[in-house]
């Protein structure tokens, strides 16, 4: 009996202890990144501010600024291998002041684009004049609905002053489960006597036709700049990136609202919304600018920026950095998708979901090139 009474225990007592080793190894697990290197390509060799979607008929479209003033598009219909020419979807224009006859070029930046349900497409650019007080900074759309192939003419959502120092920059989509479009940007017009910067958001209940005659402010950070939004949802709560100065040097902070009334109150520098996205914080001499934010059809958040961490002091040759998290808080296990010498740069970059755990990461870089160009490396997210 007393045999049969230890076998029991002993047997009882393994049970128990592998299953708290199995509790401990699935506790250390954890999500990272695995760059595939043989996905590496050059989408263009000379371009910039490159944004990706996967359209609904299983296409890639990227679009990116030409560095001649326009903004274009390309397609791949192989999962990226191969790319089509690009063709001009916003041309840069001359504008002329009838009253002065002042002139300048106005050129088309900082695209992002977004597939509707009913498969139109919707482009959000940032028009931006040569020659200051001319003609004024604005956030402008325009419309495809045969995939990119033709686009309407452009309907100017927002204009700022006519100044650098009072415009608007960097739109970007979002949209919400009851089909209303949100475009979010960085403002700096309601601050002209100063050098502060606010989150503005512009909103469509209609695909995109009619949007609000005036933005409603998102974030503010008095004596600060909040700029480069980008935003997704859980079904519940929307959380937008941005990069925050507060600590000196940009750095990516969230802030969050509630869905239903998204944005009722501004959220601003002590509100509970406003959190900082890394889980280990940067030193304050770190930038870490240009924040992009992803949700994966799998529920995983990501964040891309550019950073000067554990390169030169000066920003311009920062590289792009992606972190990543099951929640959106406690971003972590960075890796750099391009690998980028001190002396070069990888800017403006941004993340696509492609499906299966698969995401693009996309650069602005020129690591092996003197010019600098749009390349694409693809990621999968592993559980380790």
């Amino acid at each position: 009996m007393q045999y049969i009474e230890r076998l029991i225990f002993l047997s009882v007592f393994l049970f128990a202890a592998l299953s708290c080793e199995n509790r401990e190894n699935q506790a250390e697990k954890d999500y990272f990144i695995e760059w595939d290197n043989t996905s590496l390509i050059c989408i263009a060799e000379e371009g910039g501010y490159p944004r990706l979607i996967k359209l609904v008929d299983e296409s890639l479209l990227a679009v990116y600024e030409n560095r001649r003033g326009d903004v274009v598009i390309k397609k791949s219909f192989d999962n990226g291998s191969t790319w089509s020419d690009p063709v001009v979807s916003f041309e840069a224009f001359n504008f002329t002041d009838t009253k002065t006859g002042e002139e300048t070029r106005v050129n088309i930046a900082n695209p992002e684009i977004i597939q509707l349900p009913d498969g139109d497409l919707l482009l959000a650019v940032n028009l931006r004049p040569r020659i200051e007080g001319i003609y004024p900074f604005s956030i402008a759309l325009k419309r495809s609905i045969d995939n990119g192939a033709t686009w309407s003419d452009a309907d100017i959502l927002f204009q700022a002053a006519e100044l650098f120092r009072d415009g608007c920059w960097e739109p970007s989509f979002l949209l919400l489960p009851d089909g209303t479009i949100q475009i979010y940007f960085a403002n700096e017009y309601p601050y002209q006597e100063s050098d502060e910067q606010e989150i503005s958001v512009l909103t469509s209940a209609d695909n995109g036709f009619v949007w609000d005659s005036q933005p409603k402010k998102v974030s503010f950070r008095q004596n600060h700049r909040d700029g480069m939004p980008v935003g997704v949802h859980d079904g519940e709560s929307v959380y937008v990136v941005i990069e925050d100065n507060v600590s000196g040097q940009f750095k990516p902070w969230i802030i969050s609202s509630s869905i239903n009334n998204s944005w009722e109150y501004p959220i601003l520098s002590d509100s509970p919304g406003r959190y900082s996205a890394l889980k280990k914080s940067l030193p304050d001499t770190v930038y870490a600018g240009a924040p992009y934010i992803i949700r994966t059809d799998s529920g995983i958040y990501l964040i891309s920026y550019q950073t000067t961490e554990n390169r030169s002091s000066n920003w311009e040759l920062s590289t792009m950095e992606v972190v990543i998290s099951d929640k959106p808080y406690d971003f972590r296990n960075s890796t750099q998708p391009f690998d980028v010498p001190l002396n070069k740069e990888a800017k403006w970059n941004s993340l696509s979901d492609l499906g299966n755990n698969t995401i693009a990461a996309l650069g602005s870089t020129n690591f092996n090139s003197e010019k600098t160009g749009v390349w694409m490396i693809k990621g999968k997210i592993v559980l380790k």
